[in-house]
């Protein structure tokens, strides 16, 4: 039986990621993850330390075994080899629990774009589906600031990835993946990954790029507003045909333009 590897996929929302792993799922080799919720498995069981049955009774050894087997009990029945979990794990306490439990070395894949185009197509696509009304400035200024400093918000945590993610002592075990280059030559970020994660190419079909699915398990966008259609892919990959100034108010523009992947590299 081999043994499978895990692998990260931690970067900013609405820069590709839907569609590269419905891309990479093509290879049976390979497995992509929906969203995850195994960083919030691992926060449950290591915050059982707060709980006074664990402090009357501080049997660290046994949580640190319930912890060092996730992957592993989770990932079970997946038949992939090369495991790779979307979740923001570039986090600080994320990063923590990856030093100290993932079973083999530390790669991630990190989608990056430009905030302002993030931004954008967040707003086409709750525009598309009802739920924000784009002629109404105000409302659009106050949802992109709530996109960018909610508690959960992919964004803010995708843009606290990268920040971690290009200091020194993670250059090696990164690969940015930008999304233009991505549209423009889809192969060639394909076998960049696929050489970046030391696994054999393979032949994708981009002509013909089917719904994210896994195992048999679909998105379920149906479920709140403002996920319709946030995990639809097109048959074949296009690059974003509107213009950010005709989404997005002056003012947003210009309170989020310095945030981009050159900005947080050149701060290093």
């Amino acid at each position: 039986m081999f043994e499978k590897k895990y692998y990260f996929l931690a970067g900013l929302p609405r820069a590709g990621n839907t569609v590269l792993s419905s891309i990479l799922n093509q290879n049976s080799r390979v497995q992509v993850s929906a969203n995850s919720f195994v960083s919030t498995i691992f926060a449950y069981i290591l915050d059982q330390a707060d709980n006074l049955a664990y402090q009357n009774f501080p049997d660290s050894q046994s949580i640190m075994d319930c912890a060092s087997s996730v992957f592993q009990s989770y990932y079970k029945s997946w038949k992939g080899r090369t495991i790779i979990d979307r979740a923001p794990w570039g986090t600080d306490a994320n990063l923590r629990i990856l030093e100290q439990y993932c079973p083999n070395e530390l790669k991630f894949i990190c989608p990056v774009r430009d905030v302002n185009k993030v931004l954008a197509s967040f707003i086409f696509q709750h525009y598309k589906s009802g739920a924000l009304d784009v002629q109404n400035e105000e409302e659009v200024i106050e949802h992109c600031d709530e996109l960018m400093t909610r508690e959960d918000s992919h964004i803010a945590k995708g843009l606290w990835s990268i920040r971690n993610f290009v200091k020194d002592e993670y250059k090696d075990r990164v690969y940015f993946m930008h999304y233009d280059d991505f549209c423009d030559d889809p192969q060639q970020e394909l076998n960049n990954i696929y050489k970046f994660l030391g696994i054999r190419k393979y032949k994708h079909d981009f002509n013909n790029i089917q719904q994210y699915e896994v195992n048999g398990v679909r998105y379920n966008d149906k479920i709140d507003k403002f996920l319709t259609n946030l995990h639809t892919v097109k048959k074949t990959i296009e690059r974003s045909t509107y213009r950010v100034e005709n989404i997005l108010p002056e003012s947003v523009i210009t309170k989020y333009e310095h945030l981009t992947f050159d900005h947080f590299r050149n701060c290093h």
